[in-house]
């Protein structure tokens, strides 16, 4: 199955390769999981390898074992829902026959196997009263439900990464509603699960708690962002798994950092590398590069180096299938980023300007606030090393930016360039920094 899922993604007939990130969402799992399939050895779980060879419409005449369900017509792949905000308005009801008997107000969520989990109107289901399974066309309310399918936590779990993404492209208020459904949906369904798929649903909603915390941080509510930082460490505690537990530590210690609070940064980052050899890289990388900011808030250039070095020589072995904190692999330059920002807080301009030039050339077009909220950062090192026609440029992209995605940590990056050109506030290059600043 590995190498027909290769053949597929490679296959002419796309024009380009397929990544692995795309198929693997739509499979409903993650990419890391993808990989290990391809090159792994053979799948034998039979009922995976029914459920993707439909997904992939491989002929039934070429498998041996027969199919579940009768497979949609034949034509194009029936693709997933796309990432963030559109996941549930684009699987409309009416899209496919099978879900003709689907009220109007039930949107789907997630389509596995023979069980399609629905959402009502957001409102609704936020009340507590609007989340349910169709199975053979009928709605069944949660409450009645009393066995949650592996392959729908697995499902939960894999949409993460593509709400990161919408996040990074349309900034937080869109992605916002979709996440809060989601984080709904994992609620009720904790009301029926049992054993293993508690445990499991209990790490899905501690990494979607911890996206929601970015998700207000990056809105620029500290406070309610700080609520589910807590909310994200208790359920990571209640599943007892040390890597959660300190991936929550350090979402705790990136809103010090956001206070500018740098030793209530460096407590929590030191807390989560307690015995750090027995962290798998992933959880060590996100503390390090953490700590890192904390040491310069505190004016440790030297701390903050070493922090994100041993962070960069960790990075290539991060390879697991946590569903949380998978920027550190999906962000080109990720640790140059970190190292630039540690450098402007440190008042390094000169060293990070062309670290930050390096680190926007690398984006793809598809990192939209990532790419502002660099460009105000690349302002503030060009004005911190006597180079104020460049923050004129740097801004006005940023600004841009700014107004399609609505981010309200880039606007506050924004306005931190205005401090930084006070030599300059009375020269052309000031006027036109202000106008530009003027229309957010």
């Amino acid at each position: 199955m590995g190498h027909v899922i290769a053949a597929y993604r490679t296959h002419p007939h796309h024009g380009a390769p397929l990544p692995q990130e795309m198929v693997a969402r739509w499979m409903g799992i993650t990419q890391t999981q993808l990989s290990r399939i391809e090159s792994g050895t053979p799948i034998t779980d039979l009922t995976k390898l029914i459920r993707w060879a439909e997904m992939l419409r491989i002929p039934e005449e070429l498998l041996w074992f027969k199919l579940s369900r009768q497979r949609p017509p034949a034509g194009e792949m029936q693709r997933p829902p796309a990432a963030g905000a559109a996941s549930i308005a684009s699987h409309h009801r009416g899209r496919d026959s099978t879900y003709s008997d689907v009220p109007d107000q039930y949107r789907v969520i997630a389509h596995v196997g023979e069980v399609v989990i629905v959402a009502m109107d957001r409102r609704t289901f936020l009340a507590g009263s609007g989340a349910g399974f169709l199975v053979g066309g009928k709605v069944m309310p949660l409450a009645s439900y009393k066995q949650v399918a592996p392959e729908a936590i697995e499902y939960l779990a894999s949409q993460i990464d593509s709400f990161y993404a919408a996040e990074a492209t349309l900034g937080p208020y869109t992605v916002i509603p979709s996440v809060l459904v989601q984080q709904e949906l994992l609620r009720q369904l904790l009301t029926v699960a049992r054993g293993d798929a508690r445990r499991a649903l209990l790490r899905t909603n501690a990494a979607y708690a911890g996206l929601v915390t970015w998700l207000y941080q990056d809105a620029g509510d500290l406070g309610t962002a700080s609520h589910w930082a807590n909310h994200t460490l208790e359920l990571a505690h209640r599943v007892g798994d040390t890597q959660l537990i300190r991936h929550a530590l350090t979402n705790k210690a990136m809103i010090c950092t956001d206070e500018q609070d740098g030793p209530g940064t460096l407590d929590l980052t030191s807390a989560a590398l307690v015995d750090e050899t027995e962290l798998c890289p992933k959880v060590r990388v996100q503390a390090m590069q953490q700590s890192a900011h904390g040491f310069a808030l505190m004016g440790n250039r030297r701390g903050a180096d070493y922090a994100l070095d041993k962070a960069a020589a960790l990075l290539p072995q991060v390879d697991d299938d946590y569903p949380w904190y998978n920027a550190c692999r999906r962000t080109p330059g990720y640790i140059e980023a970190q190292r630039a920002t540690c450098y402007n807080r440190l008042g390094l301009g000169a060293e990070a300007v062309a670290l930050w030039e390096q680190v926007i050339t690398g984006l793809p077009t598809t990192a939209r606030r990532d790419a502002g909220v660099y460009r105000a950062r690349q302002a503030v090192a060009s004005a911190q090393a006597h180079q104020p026609d460049a923050v004129v440029g740097a801004v006005r992209q940023a600004v841009t930016i700014a107004q399609e995605t609505s981010s309200a940590r880039l606007r506050q990056e924004l306005e931190g360039v205005w401090h930084h050109l006070t030599p300059w506030h009375a020269d052309p290059v000031g006027h036109e920094v202000k106008e530009l600043l003027a229309q957010l």
